[in-house]
């Protein structure tokens, strides 16, 4: 139904404004409230927690001072030589000022006590405390010589088994209320002292009346017994149900508990809600007068505000409104801009879609180049697997052939050979690194260390026209990095140096600890490597391609374009990062930043490598290979060394051999990659659990997944050598699968 006109419909919508933020606001107050009543709870329950805590340790100090005056006593020697007139002289001195007494007990009887001028035997009262080891503290409801309730704290003599005597410290309760007394409580708090049965020995309330009774609340009792503290709700001797904590219990058993009445907790809860209310109340009567008020002032301005929208609406443009009310002329400029720049709205929405369709386009080239990357990356782990296969049988066949055959004309052809096997090893590396497939070993590195290894190869690298200048800090730490990615970085950012100064010049090498920003981490410790060359730089064009793969500025045959690709992906996957700084004819300075590694694996570096030893044992080793080229190298190799090598095709035939026991190995050599329904790491990963005896050596060329474990990796293509220590060092070790 449609309302019969403006100032109806304002005034409706305004209620309902208001109510809509009135109710926020009375919500917010009983949060408010509500907020306040749990932090008041929360305070009381942080008083009572301190005020029973400091009662504990107060009525502990009390009893600890009477157990240490029984202890010495107990151990007099007049007690011993049952000199009890000298007892009794020490025993007067031990408490002469100090209000204390003290007094001496068998089983029955009572010989004397500081209380009375003179000894005198009085009988004890039937079923009184006897301590026949540590201490005891006893409660009689009449002394057997004062009549009145009386506590004492009863030490055992010293040096006997059972004792005969007992030396007695009593203490009164009224001691126990002056103790209470001295704290400070909130008003209408209960304070009790209980003793180690959870009896009432003193009480800020009627002590006389409840005193030597039970803790009356089950739960009170059953969290007493358990020698536990904490908060329950109870009822308290008089009848009051509160909110009581009780603390932990003393060496003695003794603790104290402080109640608070449900009712002090709910005054304050029942005052806030008031509060609340009443300022709800108020808020309520002030916003519907107002929102009369605004009703009536806002009705005419409205109309003329309709009538500009409706101006609009017939597509004119409507005069700016002069109502006197600063909002509603706002909104009537509003909609006389509107009409104006309606008709530039086209062309706004035009050049908008144009700037979307631009950066979509931007997007989709990024993703190309993405997924152009990652597919490089995974032809290049197919091809590495593959490809180091055949070098591994290559290599292996030609080291057989060098060992076996003497130093003669074919020594050097063979040496050339297995060194171009290293080599295409490194090229496959380098593929891998720049596709991100390769898995790194990092370990710590100590730069001068290498560089002064690649001296040579740098030398002969660089010529003699240009200078190598190396400024490495003298306490530059050792820094965490794969070894041979690292000198392999080093050398292909001196190479593109070298190159790029074909006239001669000098290339230097600086390395300094710094702290760096590395994408989300920050403030990190990083060696950095500068490699800076004098040579005629580089664009901005070249500069921004320089990371791209087989992206190669020198001429064909000259570059493979994987150098610097290499080196951004071996730093980043390293943890750390690369970054180039060229200007066109000032030269070119590659900066490397990588992590510093941890002093506890420096220091065991070198222990493990000095454990590596080569032992002369023949062993019988379970070779899984199904590559057939390297299948017939690799266990003709080993045979040569007097090794027993027994082959399968797939780590399911290697599998059926253990479970039938058919096959006595002292070592498992296993590939990775292979068919049937396992794999390599499979099959280490059964013999773990079925074999656990049997240590582990894992071959791979290339696995997308980290062999990671408690197993040796063996990188293809591997030396004979390299195979020779691996398997050793497992067998010594007695490396599990």
């Amino acid at each position: 139904m449609r309302s019969t006109g403006p100032t109806a419909s304002i005034r409706s919508r305004l209620v309902l404004l208001l109510l809509a933020l009135w109710l926020p606001a009375v919500i917010g107050l009983g949060l408010q409230a509500h907020s306040a009543y749990l932090r008041e709870e929360e305070s009381a329950r942080d008083e009572l927690r301190q005020q029973a805590s400091a009662l504990s340790m107060a009525i502990q100090a009390e009893l600890d001072r009477r157990v240490s005056l029984g202890r010495a006593l107990a151990s007099s020697a007049m007690l011993q030589a049952r000199d009890f007139r000298e007892f009794e002289r020490i025993a007067r001195l031990a408490t002469q000022g100090t209000g204390d007494s003290v007094f001496l007990v068998d089983r029955t009887r009572q010989y004397l006590s500081t209380r009375t001028p003179q000894p005198a035997v009085v009988p004890r009262l039937a079923g009184s405390l006897f301590v026949e080891q540590d201490i005891g503290i006893s409660f009689v409801p009449r002394g057997p010589v004062s009549g009145a309730p009386s506590m004492a704290v009863l030490v055992p003599e010293a040096g006997r088994s059972p004792p005969e005597y007992n030396v007695g410290i009593p203490f009164t309760p009224a001691q126990v209320q002056e103790v209470i007394a001295q704290q400070a409580y909130r008003d209408g708090s209960t304070v009790s002292v209980l003793d180690a049965g959870q009896r009432v020995m003193g009480r800020n309330r009627d002590a006389g009346r409840w005193l030597g009774m039970h803790a009356s609340h089950a739960e009170l009792r059953a969290l007493a017994e358990r020698k536990g503290s904490g908060f329950v709700r109870s009822v308290t001797l008089d009848g009051v149900g509160s909110l009581t904590f009780l603390a932990p219990p003393g060496r003695h058993g003794w603790t104290a508990l402080v109640a608070m009445p449900e009712s002090k907790l709910r005054e304050a809860a029942q005052r806030l809600a008031l509060r609340a209310s009443a300022v709800s109340a108020i808020l309520l009567a002030l916003g519907l007068g107002l929102a009369t008020l605004a009703a009536r002032r806002i009705s005419r301005p409205v109309r003329a505000l309709e009538h500009a929208a409706s101006e609009l609406l017939a597509q004119r443009v409507p005069e700016p409104l002069n109502t006197g009310l600063a909002e509603i002329d706002r909104v009537g400029s509003v909609l006389h801009d509107a009409g104006v720049r309606a008709r530039e709205s086209g062309h706004v929405l035009q050049a908008r879609v144009a700037q979307a369709v631009s950066e979509a386009r931007q997007a989709e080239a990024s993703l190309f180049e993405a997924r152009k990357h990652e597919a490089i990356g995974r032809l290049a782990g197919g091809i590495a697997h593959d490809f180091n296969n055949l070098l591994q049988t290559i290599s292996m066949g030609l080291q057989v052939v060098h060992r076996s055959v003497p130093e003669g004309r074919h020594t050097r052809p063979l040496e050339a050979a297995i060194a171009a096997c290293g080599k295409a090893a490194d090229q496959v590396r380098q593929m891998l690194a720049f596709g991100r497939a390769q898995q790194l070993r990092p370990q710590p590195v100590d730069l001068a260390d290498l560089l002064l290894r690649t001296r040579e190869l740098t030398g002969k690298a660089l010529g003699e026209r240009i200078e190598l200048v190396a400024d490495v800090e003298p306490s530059l730490p050792h820094l965490l990095a794969d070894p041979t990615q690292l000198e392999l970085a080093l050398l292909n950012i001196i190479f593109n140096a070298r190159d790029a100064m074909p006239t001669g010049g000098s290339v230097t090498l600086r390395a300094r600890v710094v702290r760096d920003d590395i994408g989300e981490a920050t403030d990190l410790p990083l060696v950095r490597i500068d490699v800076e060359d004098s040579g005629h730089g580089m664009d901005a064009e070249t500069l921004a391609r320089v990371f791209e793969p087989y992206f190669t500025t020198k001429p064909v045959g000259a570059g493979s374009g994987l150098g610097l690709p290499q080196v951004q992906a071996f730093a980043r996957q390293s943890g750390g990062d690369v970054r180039i700084d060229s200007t066109p004819g000032q030269g070119t300075c590659v900066t490397l930043l990588l992590p510093v590694a941890d002093q506890a694996a420096v220091a065991d570096a070198p222990r493990a490598a000095a454990s590596a030893t080569r032992t002369a044992r023949a062993l019988r080793i379970l070779m899984v290979e199904d590559d057939v080229l390297v299948a017939s190298v690799v266990p003709a190799a080993l045979e040569h060394e007097g090794h027993q090598v027994t082959l399968c095709r797939t780590a399911d035939e290697a599998r059926a051999l253990l479970e039938r026991q058919d096959c006595a190995a002292d070592v498992l050599f296993t590939d990775v990659v292979m068919p049937g329904s396992m794999t390599g790491l499979e099959l280490v990963e059964w013999c773990r659990t079925h074999c656990p005896q049997l240590p582990a050596l894992v071959a791979t060329g290339y696995t997308a997944r980290a062999p990671g474990g408690s197993w040796k990796v063996l990188r293809k293509p591997y030396a004979i050598e390299d195979l020779l220590d691996a398997l050793d060092a497992c067998v010594e070790r007695g490396q599990p699968a």
